[in-house]
């Protein structure tokens, strides 16, 4: 499963960060802490004792060389079983008790390693089993070959690695690469030749694997609908593991965002409870990479500087990583609503102010001044190259009097160069979806985006973008007039002048409070005049560029969301422009 530790430190070799865990040894001569560097090097500290859960599984598999007495003492004085490796586990329940397995790579056979890894990682990973690489010791006469096999492998297979240098790091594909911010939860590490048996298990001792998979678990889903979906085996498996107390977990999918990770609502039942209640959860399933960063996101930034009430709190125990995917288990918001229906309801002004002054307020209280990058440059990554706006939606667009040109928006963009700009750590899509609303309190949720050093003007055009993208889904005004009772929202360069109310009878009178109070609280975070203005364009055309498309009235209203982008912008170049420069 994946853990969690409170302290990192950096590499001074090759730049990673480390978790350093503290575990308790039998040895008292091994009392200190031994700590291996993802550049393999090894270093030494004193650690602070914490409390731990404990070894789950005690059995270790060596495949290839054995240890020698020195070594196999070293794995029995920290409480492991060792085996050799048969070639192939017969069941899941033996897969269920080993703990790791070591592979040690033969100097005349380098590139078994390859079928090793293709044949069994994947399924170890699965069971949260670690497995280890001993690269040969024969190096001089392989002149480093042996190690880049193994790195090789692991690239090719597309498998989480760890014992990288950076170098090595470099070259895997971008989904593969963890080992900076993540514990061995699990991954194939690579064990260079200098590491002894010693030195492999501490390792092996500080990196324990997770609760064995509940075999018996018992698990059923059904899509949004009520129709009842299957669960992929290695999503099985990850539920296995993440509810090992439980009799029976029953999933309830929601509806499903555009991030690409399935998430659930989870009635489970646990064991040895007397009653038929459920203990209910949120489960977020994907591939792993993705839930890896949303893990790491909520534990350095929403679990300590969002209040505890106002962000889903994470069950740290069953949240766990796979070969190929992850999963998230969290607490279920309960009585709860989405910002974009308690908004068009005419209920949200109060959970906006609550949004900005106290969910994202320590955010905000520790932002700083960027004196060097405009806006636009800060915002850049969000309309990189490589993107492009639908075909079915370019012509939506045009029909709407737009130009579908991201090289024009682009060209704009370096034209609003205003600095400086305040930056800090944004949610980075604070859409209408991913605030919850109950009673006055405003709820994130999907922390997968987050950034830090990002101008907080974008969190504030989000939530007006996402309001108008989807707070409008269910509008069957004709398009025009639709665009015409918002267009004095959006008819200058300047955000913050005063307004004239839209009539209530009007159906777009609640979008009119909500930007109203969402701008009341972007005022505070403008350094220079024209910034939001620029910052919601570019949320506008970020929408616009979205590539699923829905064939309803949510593509109407993105191709809008670029048409008042491109206005937004032309009206801060050619109004504005002089003065901000």
């Amino acid at each position: 499963m994946l853990a969690y530790s409170r302290r990192y430190r950096r590499c001074t070799t090759c730049g990673p960060l480390l978790r350093t865990t503290a575990v308790a040894v039998p040895d008292p001569a091994r009392s200190r802490k031994a700590t291996l560097r993802p550049c393999t090097r090894r270093a030494t500290e004193v650690p602070i004792t914490e409390f731990s859960a404990g070894r789950k599984r005690a059995r270790v598999c060596c495949s290839g060389e054995m240890p020698d007495e020195a070594g196999r003492l070293a794995f029995r004085r920290r409480g492991y079983e060792l085996k050799p490796y048969a070639g192939r586990f017969r069941s899941p329940s033996e897969l269920a008790v080993i703990d790791s397995v070591i592979i040690s790579q033969e100097a005349d056979r380098l590139k078994e390693i390859y079928r090793a890894l293709e044949r069994h990682a994947p399924t170890l990973l699965n069971f949260d089993c670690r497995v280890y690489v001993r690269v040969t010791a024969a190096g001089r006469q392989l002149q480093g070959r042996e190690r880049t096999t193994v790195v090789n492998a692991i690239r090719r297979l597309r498998l989480p690695g760890a014992g990288l240098t950076r170098a090595e790091w470099s070259t895997l594909a971008s989904d593969q690469r963890e080992c900076e911010k993540l514990p061995l939860a699990p991954y194939v590490y690579i064990c260079d030749s200098s590491l002894t048996w010693e030195d492999i298990a501490q390792v092996i001792a500080e990196n324990p694997a997770g609760e064995p998979p509940n075999l018996d678990l018992s698990v059923d889903a059904v899509d949004a609908k009520g129709k009842k979906i299957k669960v992929p085996r290695e999503r099985w498996l990850l539920l296995s593991r993440a509810f090992p107390d439980c009799n029976a977990v029953h999933l309830s999918k929601m509806q499903d965002g555009l991030s690409g990770g399935s998430v659930y609502r989870a009635y489970a039942e646990v064991k040895g409870v007397e009653g038929t209640w459920p203990a209910t959860y949120f489960v977020k399933m994907g591939s792993r990479t993705k839930i890896a960063t949303e893990y790491d996101h909520y534990q350095t930034h929403a679990l300590k500087y969002i209040p505890f009430n106002l962000a889903p709190r994470l069950a740290l125990d069953r949240c766990g990583l796979g070969a190929r995917e992850g999963v998230i288990v969290g607490d279920f918001v309960e009585h709860a609503e989405a910002l974009k229906d308690c908004a068009s309801s005419g209920r949200a002004i109060h959970a906006i102010g609550t949004l900005f002054s106290r969910t994202l307020g320590a955010w905000r209280n520790a932002a700083r001044t960027d004196d060097v990058r405009s806006l636009p440059q800060a915002l850049s990554y969000l309309l990189p190259d490589s993107i492009d706006i639908p075909d079915e939606r370019k012509a939506l667009i045009r029909s709407l009097g737009g130009t579908p040109d991201l090289a024009h928006i682009r060209e704009l963009l370096d034209r609003c160069d205003a600095k400086p700009i305040l930056i800090g750590t944004i949610h980075g899509d604070l859409n209408a979806s991913n605030v919850l609303v109950r009673f006055s309190d405003a709820i994130l949720i999907d922390f997968k985006q987050l950034k830090e050093g990002r101008p907080l003007l974008y969190d504030a055009a989000s939530v007006e973008v996402g309001l108008l993208v989807d707070g409008f889904a269910a509008d069957r005004r004709d398009v025009q007039e639709w665009l015409t009772s918002i267009e004095p929202l959006y008819d200058s360069h300047e955000m913050f002048e005063w307004r004239i109310p839209c009539h209530p009878k009007d159906p777009s009178a609640w979008f009119f409070d909500c930007v109203r109070q969402v701008r009341l609280h972007a005022r505070q975070l403008e350094l220079k005049k024209g910034q939001y203005a620029t910052a919601l364009a570019v949320a506008f055309v970020k929408k616009s560029c979205n590539a699923h498309m829905f064939y309803d009235r949510r593509d109407t209203l993105r191709a809008a969301a670029y048409l008042l982008g491109e206005r937004i912008l032309e009206f801060v170049v050619a109004e504005y422009s002089k003065e901000i420069l």
